[in-house]
Parts: C-alpha cells; structure tokens; sequence
C-alpha cells in the first residue's frame, strides 16, 4: 500500500500569497494533473488545511467538501479557528494529523505532509511524517526567513510544485 499523503491547502494546492477568502481560491496550474497521477498511482490523499476564514466570518457557507471531492481528495481535515482562539488542531499543532490518522488508522510516519509554510512542517514534524516543502504559496519564505521555525526537522524533498512533488513521489515509490 502507498503511503498517505497529507496535504495543505492554501499556497500547495493554490491560491494567492494570502487566501482571505476560500471562494477567491484558484488551484494552480499542475495541481489537478498532480492530484490525477497520484490517485492513479494508488496515493491515499488527503487534505490538511487550516481556515481561519469560517472563524472570521469571511467563509461565506463556501463548500469546501464540493472542492476536495472535485480535485480527487480522499478525505479532509479543517481546522475553523484563528490563532487567538489556541486550539489543538490549527497547524503547527497536530490535532488535525491526529484526526486523520485515528479515522483512517494511519502510520504516520509512513504518511508525509506536503506543504508550503512551516506550520506544515512543524506539524508533520512532530507527527512523525516525511515532509514535503513546495515552493509555491509562502515556500520560499519557510525555506528562508521563517526557517528557525522549523529548524529541529528537515524535508525529504523540497518541490518546485505539487505536481513536482508528485512526480518525485512516484519514482520513489514506483516499485511498491
């Protein structure tokens, strides 16, 4: 069985530097074939996304179920509150993760997390995940300036895109 891919939503998937508004989110280009070439490779995908947006009030009833089921997700993990609120699921924490792999009975650590900030990273971090940075969204940021934030963990490939990490996870487990 192929590993489980967690995967973030905002600056991964799509959207601008700064989604305020889900409706306002586009994906970008290569993420629908990404998505495509890993569920044909036998990937379980799932997403992991915080959304301050619902807490804001910013949500506008947006079905983000309609858009996980269109783009091929297996499943979805949202986190509704906003910083001030210190809940246990809003990433760096891992109550998302936790979530995911207490429905789906996952080995995390055979699991990686795929993600632009380093809220994503410190979250599968701590899980014990493999890690994925892409450098779209704020990647560029968490490889640089927002690097100490994750310093204790190191990813097992940094991708241009989704669909470069896509890739990079097939021939790496193309014979599994």
């Amino acid at each position: 069985m192929k590993p489980c891919l967690l995967i973030d939503r905002d600056g991964t998937m799509g959207g601008d530097y700064y989604v305020k508004y889900p409706q306002d989110y586009y994906p970008y280009e290569g993420t629908r074939e990404a998505f495509r070439l890993l569920r044909e490779a036998g990937f379980p995908l799932m997403i992991i996304t915080n959304q301050s947006c619902i807490a804001r009030g910013l949500d506008g009833g947006y079905d983000f179920a309609a858009e996980f089921r269109d783009i091929g997700a297996d499943d979805w993990f949202i986190c509704p509150h906003d910083t001030p609120d210190h809940c246990h699921c809003r990433k760096p924490e891992t109550g998302l993760l936790e979530l995911a792999r207490d429905k789906h009975g996952l080995d995390l650590t055979k699991c990686y997390m795929i993600g632009d900030r380093w809220t994503d990273m410190v979250a599968g971090g701590r899980m014990g995940t493999h890690l994925i940075l892409v450098k779209t969204g704020r990647g560029m940021e968490s490889l640089g300036c927002d690097r100490e934030k994750w310093l204790p963990y190191q990813a097992d490939y940094v991708a241009e895109n989704l669909l470069d990490a896509a890739q990079w996870l097939i021939g790496v487990h193309q014979a599994e």
